[in-house]
């Protein structure tokens, strides 16, 4: 597993001498496992360790639990810690689920101690978790991007153990009698990924015991293709580019793998959260040469003088009366 984890390390380009690194520690195995990795490798690469845990106050009595035990590991290990709390039920939207409010607050969390460090964030994400998110994607219906499951590096955030099955993170944590705590929502079915990992991966791997890594070659093989295909489309987003408008003749020339990734960027440039239907949606006019789409509240794409944009526009409604 050392020999993974350095290979990983080295492809993506994840370390570099004099890094300063915040680990996200939940007293989990995993990333138990991780702090522990980092700290065999901290001479080697000169790194700065610090340690972060978010307790999201779920789950009661348990949540206190783990935040004095990643206490108690970072002291003997004399890693510095910041513990933030978080009441994540108090912030739940309409439109999120609990899971996707605390993964978006623990993740703002972790990027305001990283910047105030200038640091990297090291995540516990294993190959384990990479099937899983890659089944998900899948039951919602996805591309390429949702195929490569969660990327081994994304801006400062690195995965080191991304290529390590979950089996191999226990193994490593008993073989160095590394202790850690338990997370009681992860034995339940309560969540889409529980059921996923409790019920679906077992029967997978009925099929083929290496399900597993299977899953990690495949997108680490659809990731390179996916990421091929990227820089084929910003390259080819300049050349559309004219003013701040995208020549639509010549977006609607192009194969529609460089297309749709010229209008997601498009739509994330403007604040508009990519999807299908809006993506598809923009294509339509495209094709058209003209026309006006609703993207979202106040938000439109536009082909006007065979030019393609995303722009703001303030619609005022008048309530009727009768």
């Amino acid at each position: 597993m050392d020999n993974k984890i350095r290979n990983t390390i080295n492809r993506y380009d994840m370390l570099r001498k004099g890094d300063t690194v915040v680990v996200g520690l939940s007293g989990g195995a995993d990333s138990v496992a991780l702090l522990h990795i980092l700290l065999s490798l901290r001479e080697e690469y000169c790194l700065t360790l610090f340690a972060c845990h978010i307790n999201h106050n779920l789950r009661g009595e348990e949540s206190d639990r783990d935040e004095a035990f990643v206490k108690n590991l970072c002291e003997s290990l004399s890693v510095p810690l910041e513990a933030v709390s978080i009441n994540v039920k108090e912030q739940v939207s309409p439109h999120e689920s609990l899971e996707e409010t605390a993964r978006k607050l623990r993740y703002r969390e972790f990027q305001r101690i990283c910047t105030e460090k200038a640091a990297k964030l090291a995540t516990a994400h294993t190959a384990s978790d990479n099937a899983e998110t890659v089944l998900i994607n899948m039951l919602r219906g996805t591309g390429t991007k949702g195929l490569s499951g969660i990327p081994p590096v994304r801006d400062n955030i690195i995965r080191p153990l991304i290529r390590c099955s979950r089996e191999e993170i226990e193994g490593y944590c008993e073989k160095n009698s590394l202790t850690f705590v338990t997370d009681s929502s992860n034995l339940t079915n309560d969540y889409t990924r529980n059921k996923i990992r409790h019920n679906i991966i077992p029967l997978l791997k009925e099929i083929n015991p290496s399900f597993i890594g299977a899953a990690a070659r495949m997108t680490a093989i659809v990731g390179d293709d996916a990421d091929y295909l990227e820089e084929c489309a910003a390259e080819k987003a300049k050349e559309c580019l004219i003013d701040g408008k995208y020549d639509s003749k010549a977006l609607k020339a192009l194969p529609k793998a460089l297309k749709c990734r010229i209008i997601a960027s498009a739509l994330k440039e403007k604040g508009v959260e990519p999807s299908t239907l809006r993506i598809n949606r923009c294509e339509e006019i495209i094709e058209k040469g003209m026309g006006k789409v609703n993207l979202c509240k106040n938000r439109f794409a536009y082909v006007r003088k065979k030019k393609f944009y995303i722009a703001e526009e303030i619609q005022n409604y008048r309530n009727k009366t009768t």
